[in-house]
């Protein structure tokens, strides 16, 4: 379903802390049967530093996907459960927690040296967040008070 999709993609960005993540870098495609289906991901760019802020508003009234709780609390609207939508978010979580040896395989091609660089992109609060969401044990626990 495309609107799960959807969601699993609003997490991944805010794992990997997209923040230029608008609305116009989402595309579709039509299928050929009368029907348009979200396209593959494109223009997807970690970006390290302490600005956050997505592109992206849940809705006019919430504003811009901030936290994995604000998109956890949303999961309704994306046709998931909440039993499901923590699933999804253990399988990003995962794919994301990868993202150092990701990023030193060849077709990727950063360096040891590089990572520090971007480390602060991929471990963040909300990383911690999701951790603790899935019973999962923190990499930073000074961060336990910011994610309660």
């Amino acid at each position: 379903m495309d609107a799960r999709e959807l969601w699993r993609r609003l997490v991944f960005n805010l794992l990997i802390t997209n923040t230029d993540d608008h609305l116009q870098n989402l595309g579709f495609l039509y299928d050929g049967s009368g029907f348009w289906r979200i396209a593959p991901a494109f223009d997807v760019n970690p970006m390290p530093g302490k600005l956050r802020e997505s592109k992206t508003w849940l809705t006019e009234d919430a504003g811009p996907i901030d936290s994995v709780q604000m998109l956890l609390d949303a999961c309704a609207y994306f046709a998931l459960s909440k039993a499901e939508a923590l699933l999804v978010l253990a399988e990003v979580l995962d794919a994301v927690l990868d993202w150092k040896q990701v990023a030193l395989k060849p077709d990727v091609g950063l360096t040891q040296e590089e990572l520090p660089d971007l480390e602060d992109a991929f471990e963040h609060d909300q990383t911690d967040q999701a951790r603790k969401l899935l019973g999962r044990p923190m990499l930073r626990p000074d961060l336990e008070e910011e994610t309660g």
